[in-house]
């Protein structure tokens, strides 16, 4: 697909429009000697990752499992990937469809299948054809599991009405539909390895379509993805295999990276901020990346319970914060003071903060009018806060919640810091489950509903502030409902201004993310996805493995 080709596509999801997406070309050829010679195949991508809990992509909303997961199983649709395309540019692109039309009312959405995609040659699938059973079995399965079944929108009925078509009837319509089927927790499975295994927990279920086959797993220590022969893509993967080592500690992970053990430091290819300056020095011919990451950093609030459920109090916490020092001081100017609830980089939805009237005035550092609303809503005296937090997101996070901690401090309210473990955080914390406040990361949405929606919606696992607004519920669903982006955003406007000035979270400052890689990867870029099999299928090594 060319650029030109692109641009329609992405414009073309509107209530009565028809989304046809052509197959997209390989990615542009960078050789390794001269612009003449063909693409470098073969050698082997040595990637850091983290090792799922479970294989099962309908069972977590835990992120290592949709990184492993994409490299084998496929989606419907995907985000365009590769060196020229910007880490949050979520441009639809076909992947297992072909294409996907929808009704004039926006109820009614059919999706044509890639006629000749097969699974595996191996049991118990025997690489056969994927067909629209595959498909509907796969969503039901999705909407009937999925800690993400929301995201589907309000499903009533999918068909499969012929080899290759499947059509997906809604209540009412749903803008962020076709998109979300590019997500990963969205894979197409195959109903013969449940029925052979029972789920989709162990490694042995890791079956599918995609690039990549697993060829082995070593708990504990890596898996190996080797190229599918019958990969649908002709001349893809570039790479020969993909080593996923499965290593948390940090130190480790960039020792390996230094002494050129390792193509890619991280799951996104991640380093330390403050590794940059002395990195360069030190591997000055390795790539080294500044991007813009989407995922919102946020103090969540027990809002139902006192002392949150009084705005004097959140508002409070808000103002304590002096956003632009700690952007303009501790991230040395590379991140967003203003990153919630849509974050900095979503620039089509983001409303500035000039817009947000009311709203403003709580992104201001004002610690005497602070003071003064927290005595005005009774404490006068300060408060004494317990927040839990998971410490393993690494240490530049663990940094930015003593700091808050700190700017809290000059108020009156003392953050008493409460580490819990992973388990526990995510079965507890994470879904809103604490006593009083807790501050993290979000997961990544590459839609701007998952922002919204997911954070603010009474019911949601992922409303952790236990927002409840009847007002607000109307727009979040509202904005859903209109697949004409003008009409959207205008919504989606009036939640911005509506939750800045409930300050239903604190967002802290967000930085932009550091990336780096070895120089013999080509045509690689960070995205803003789960989705790891394709930034490796268009990358390329330079030379075989040493």
């Amino acid at each position: 697909m060319d650029d030109a080709s692109t641009d329609r596509a992405a414009h073309a999801l509107g209530r009565r429009r028809f989304l046809a997406i052509a197959a997209g070309a390989a990615a542009v050829a960078v050789p390794r000697k001269a612009r003449s010679q063909p693409p470098t195949r073969g050698g082997v991508l040595k990637h850091i990752g983290l090792e799922p809990q479970t294989f099962d992509i309908h069972a977590t909303a835990s992120y290592p499992t949709h990184l492993v997961s994409s490299f084998v199983r496929r989606t419907l649709f995907k985000f365009v990937n590769g060196a020229r395309y910007g880490p949050a540019d979520f441009t639809i692109v076909p992947d297992l469809a072909l294409k996907a039309g929808v009704s004039a009312d926006g109820k009614v959405y059919t999706v044509r299948l890639r006629p000749g995609v097969r699974w595996e040659s191996r049991p118990p699938v025997h690489g056969r054809e994927v067909v629209a059973a595959d498909v509907k079995y796969s969503l039901e399965r999705a909407l009937r599991r999925s800690p993400f079944t929301a995201r589907l929108g309000p499903v009533e009925a999918i068909e499969a009405a012929d080899k290759y078509t499947i059509r997906v009837h809604l209540a009412d319509a749903f803008a962020p539909f076709v998109h979300n089927l590019a997500e990963p927790w969205n894979a197409i499975l195959p109903p013969e390895v449940e029925d052979r295994h029972g789920d989709f927990k162990a490694a042995e279920s890791l079956v599918g379509c995609g690039p990549f086959m697993l060829e082995r797993y070593e708990p504990g220590v890596k898996a190996i993805f080797a190229r599918n022969p019958t990969y649908y893509e002709t001349g893809l993967p570039y790479v020969d295999k993909v080593e996923w080592l499965f290593l948390r500690d940090r130190s480790t992970q960039l020792s390996l990276f230094r002494a050129g053990q390792v193509d890619i430091p991280f799951y996104d290819g991640r380093i330390p901020r403050s590794d940059a300056g002395s990195f360069k020095k030190v591997n000055p011919g390795y790539p080294v990346v500044y991007w813009d990451a989407l995922a919102v950093r946020t103090l969540a609030m027990r809002t139902d319970k006192s002392p949150f459920n009084d705005v004097r109090v959140r508002r409070a916490f808000s103002l304590a914060v002096d956003r632009r020092k700690w952007v303009s001081q501790y991230l040395e100017g590379q991140g967003f003071d203003d990153q919630g609830p849509v974050p900095g980089p979503m620039r089509e939805w983001k409303l500035s903060a000039q817009h947000l009237g009311e709203g403003a005035r709580y992104l201001e550092h004002d610690p005497a009018l602070a003071r003064k609303l927290l005595a005005e809503a009774g404490v006068p005296g300060g408060l004494r806060v317990k927040c839990t937090s998971w410490p393993g997101y690494g240490s530049e996070y663990v940094e930015d919640l003593e700091r808050l901690a700190v700017e809290l401090k000059r108020i009156g309210v003392e953050l008493q810091i409460v580490n819990e473990e992973y388990g526990q955080y995510m079965r507890g914390s994470f879904v809103g489950k604490f006593d009083e406040v807790s501050w993290g990361p979000s997961t990544l949405f590459t839609e701007v509903d998952g922002y919204l929606y997911d954070f603010f919606r009474g019911g949601q696992p992922g409303n952790r502030s236990h927002v409840a607004d009847t007002r607000l519920d109307v727009l979040l669903e509202a904005q859903r409902g209109y697949t004409s982006k003008s009409s959207r955003k205008k919504v989606i406007d009036d939640i911005q201004r509506h939750v800045a000035a409930q300050v239903y979270y604190v967002y802290t400052p967000c930085p932009r993310n550091l990336s780096a890689w070895t120089p013999r990867v080509k045509n690689y870029g960070p995205k803003n996805s789960f989705d790891r099999a394709m930034t490796s299928t268009s990358a390329r090594t330079c030379w075989p493995e040493l």
